[in-house]
């Protein structure tokens, strides 16, 4: 059989900040383009456990195919069955492009995978264009399902946990279901994979063709890994749909760093949850990096209060070249209320260690928060991002996605509708909007404010010079301006 994963094209994703016109101000992709990893070891899995059949990967996103393009894409490998990765943020687009796979291979078996269908299970079983659901973790159940399509078995009848059907999920609706190992809105027996570790490498050889670019990178040569899944923190704004956390062992995420040097990538960006669970995992991976002799540059995303400055300093002598910190806010009220677990004096301290070391930062940031209450709060949180002094800086304005406490606060306060996403799940379309936090100001002037922050942190003489003077390539040097002109364009001088 012919197998095919698929990421789908990116055209009528969920707006999170519209501007004046009703379209996205500064889009995800805006600042780069990552591998779906979790896709990737899903065909990897099976690649490895199954045999006989042809493996095909289409990332629409990383190779820029559109909807218009896609059927000839489909129409060449004329696939059996097709796995569709998805996010709640993406159903218009996942639809379309089961519709389409559908018209041109009729009787393809179509899978739903990836962050919605753990979001919103029941939802996800039920939308037509699919023959069945992923729900969980589905290096094994897509295995396990590639196994029973091949021997005739009927999908309905099969007990593999993680695995649904439109019929075979009914029988959990009057059987309440809670994993606490995930969501909280994970309510049907979700599959989990214990032992990561023998979980093969993605076989990055599907992806190898395809330049993924991105303001933050130092080359065109970068690879996504994974040193761990999941993250325990309970932060109210976050929805990342696993909570338990799971560590590779060093020695297998360097094998894989080993053969992403051998295939030629040059830059690895640790894409994990949360990569420093506490300082004895940056040691101890430091130690390995060290007694393998590896000489490779990377980077990663981590939180301020599991750092010290011995954990830095070994880091930076084992190639670290940069670390995004989901900084949020810059009041100890802010953190608090988001439930950070930490303060302004741990950001203020990782943010002065990393400028010592020569480590580059990135502070990840959030505005429209319940406890800016008005325009001068807001002003004053921009001004400690400024003060700061990061890098690089990036201003989102505060999301309210379901399964997360903070959307059902909000909920409470009677700010938002408790069940749109649910009712929008079962039929998506084009038009629909994230909720934002307008308690105290409307959102209108929380964006003319987020613009303004843009401007008065990137536009400063101070940051221009010291940007100039650490860009290190060409490449580095064309992202840096493609951000500037996008700022540019979107913004106007307000505030």
């Amino acid at each position: 059989m012919k197998i095919l994963i698929l990421n789908p094209p990116s055209e009528n994703t969920v707006i999170e900040n519209p501007n004046e016109d009703g379209d996205e101000f500064l889009e995800g992709d805006d600042f780069g383009d990552f591998p779906p990893l979790g896709a990737l070891y899903v065909l990897s899995y099976c690649e490895e456990h199954t045999s006989g059949h042809e493996f095909f990967f289409l990332d629409c996103v990383g190779e820029g195919v559109k909807h218009r393009t896609l059927p000839e894409r489909i129409a060449e490998i004329k696939p059996d069955i097709v796995g569709v990765t998805s996010f709640t943020v993406s159903l218009v687009d996942v639809c379309k492009t089961a519709e389409t796979i559908r018209e041109i291979v009729p009787d393809v078996h179509l899978c739903l995978g990836g962050h919605h269908t753990i979001a919103y299970p029941y939802e996800a079983a039920q939308l037509p264009q699919f023959d069945s659901i992923v729900v969980g973790e589905g290096e094994e159940v897509f295995t396990a399902l590639v196994n029973a399509l091949e021997k005739g078995e009927n999908i309905d009848e099969l007990d593999v946990t993680g695995l649904y059907t439109k019929v075979s999920i009914e029988k959990h609706i009057n059987a309440p279901f809670r994993d606490k190992r995930f969501l909280a809105r994970v309510t049907v027996p979700p599959a989990y994979v214990e032992d990561i570790d023998a979980i093969p490498i993605p076989n990055r050889n599907f992806i190898r063709h395809i330049k993924y670019q991105n303001i933050l990178g130092a080359t065109s040569n970068l690879a996504t890994i994974l040193s761990s899944r999941g993250c325990p923190y309970q932060c109210t704004f976050c929805d990342v749909p696993i909570k338990s956390y799971r560590q590779r062992s060093e020695d297998q995420v360097l094998d894989e760093v080993r053969a992403c040097l051998d295939m030629g990538y040059t830059e690895f960006r640790f894409y994990d949850d949360l990569f420093n669970i506490n300082e004895k995992k940056i040691l101890d991976f430091c130690d390995a990096v060290e007694r393998r002799g590896l000489k490779f540059t990377w980077d990663f995303r981590g939180r301020v209060n599991a750092v010290t400055h011995e954990s830095l300093r070994r880091a930076k002598t084992v190639g670290l070249r940069m670390i995004a910190f989901g900084v949020e806010t810059g009041s100890d009220e802010g953190l608090k209320g988001l439930k950070k677990g930490t303060n302004v004096r741990k950001v203020l301290d990782a943010f002065r260690w990393c400028r010592e070391l020569g480590i580059i930062t990135v502070a990840d940031y959030m505005i429209g928060l319940p406890t800016e209450k008005t325009r001068d709060d807001v002003v004053n949180n921009l001004k400690f991002l400024t003060d700061l002094d990061p890098d690089y800086g990036q201003i989102s304005i505060l999301t309210l996605y379901p399964n997360t406490p903070i959307f059902s606060q909000a909920v409470a306060k009677g700010l938002i509708e408790e069940n749109r996403w649910q009712k929008w799940s079962l039929d998506p379309k084009p038009g629909f909007v994230v909720d934002h936090w307008e308690e105290h100001l409307p959102y209108t002037e929380i964006a003319e404010l987020q613009k303004w922050g843009y401007r008065k942190f990137y536009f400063r003489a101070k940051y221009i010079w010291r940007s100039l003077l650490n860009t290190k390539s060409f490449y580095e040097l064309s992202a840096k301006a493609g951000g500037a002109l996008k700022l540019i364009s979107t913004n106007k001088r307000t505030a």
